[in-house]
């Protein structure tokens, strides 16, 4: 049987794209993405292609895109029947890294990996926050760290978000399993060995934006490739970044926005921030995140979610 023919069932769907079937009818109903045919009883049934648009978005939203960015993206290379490889771009920031996706052709879950995050949410759903810290720890030595940012704490994370978002979990649930994983975070870029003559790249979020956890991540990818890193904390002060770059003089500038709240109440603090980096035009301002790409507008800071840009620009 070809591809094209097989179906599959809403929850089946849900197992293969992780996420759940709740999120996956908000996004054909507010996007439409896709139009899953109806047996008479009522049931939805995917076919084998709108399974890959769905972990597509999927992809897309790990790597920083709000869904309503990811399926403008996958619409336009609908449009153009340019392949996908075109229009993704990396992750920074709350989610992280993303590898090339293939439009038609659903991917697997490392079963080790699934495991872990499965175990991950039982944990948070009771509370366990030191029980997170160990499971991500033995993660990470059977894993390694660059599986363990993306196929672990990224899809852990955005089940969490998901779980809060369709209120499964509380505020209390969610907030306990987002500072487990940024007190690991923590922990580990203190234990990755750089060189004390490697570059230096301040990480921050714009002021207003609290969400700092994908600045970790961002970090410790940096960290990965060679880079020292400093950072500083959520919604700093409207001065500090520029106050930071002054005294520590880095290399590389790298700011993330999730949340559209920066550019709601801190409008004139990032036209600054613009213009700063104007004047210092031997340091490279980075800015990413769904936020930031929806919403921002600068003439000096580069906007982009591609680690690879920065990294084929500046060699260790």
């Amino acid at each position: 049987m070809k591809n094209e023919q097989i179906t599959y069932s809403i929850q089946q769907v849900a197992d293969m794209v992780g996420v759940s079937k709740q999120l996956i009818r908000k996004w054909e109903d507010r996007y439409q993405i896709i139009a899953p045919c109806r047996l008479d009883n009522g049931y939805r049934i995917y076919s084998y292609n709108e399974v890959a648009i769905l972990q597509d978005i999927k992809r897309l939203t790990d790597a920083g895109h709000s869904p309503k960015h990811a399926a403008e993206i996958i619409k336009s290379q609908q449009a153009s029947q340019e392949t996908m490889s075109d229009a993704i771009l990396s992750n920074p920031i709350e989610s992280y890294a993303v590898q090339t996706a293939n439009f038609a052709q659903p991917s697997a879950q490392n079963p080790t990996a699934q495991a872990f995050v499965d175990q991950l949410i039982t944990l948070g759903a009771s509370g366990k926050d030191g029980a997170i810290v160990n499971v991500l720890q033995q993660a990470q030595l059977t894993m390694g760290v660059e599986t363990l940012l993306k196929q672990i704490i990224t899809p852990f994370l955005c089940r969490v978000g998901d779980l809060w978002y369709e209120g499964v979990w509380g505020e209390y649930q969610e907030a306990i399993s987002s500072l487990a994983v940024r007190d690991f975070l923590v922990n580990l870029r203190r234990t990755i060995p750089i060189s004390d003559s490697a570059p230096l790249i301040l990480g921050s979020c714009l002021p207003g934006e609290r969400h700092e956890v994908p600045m970790h991540i961002l970090l410790i990818r940096c960290m990965l490739r060679g880079y020292r890193t400093i950072m500083l904390g959520p919604s700093p002060a409207p001065s500090a970044i520029q106050a930071t770059v002054k005294l520590k003089k880095p290399s590389i500038v790298l700011l993330t926005a999730s949340t559209n709240t920066p550019f709601e109440e801190h409008v004139s603090e990032i036209k600054e921030l613009d213009q700063f980096a104007a004047v210092n035009p031997q340091i490279q301002f980075y800015l990413g995140g769904a936020g930031a790409l929806e919403h921002a507008v600068l003439q000096h800071i580069t906007l982009t979610n591609d680690l690879e840009i920065i990294f084929g620009t500046h060699k260790v």
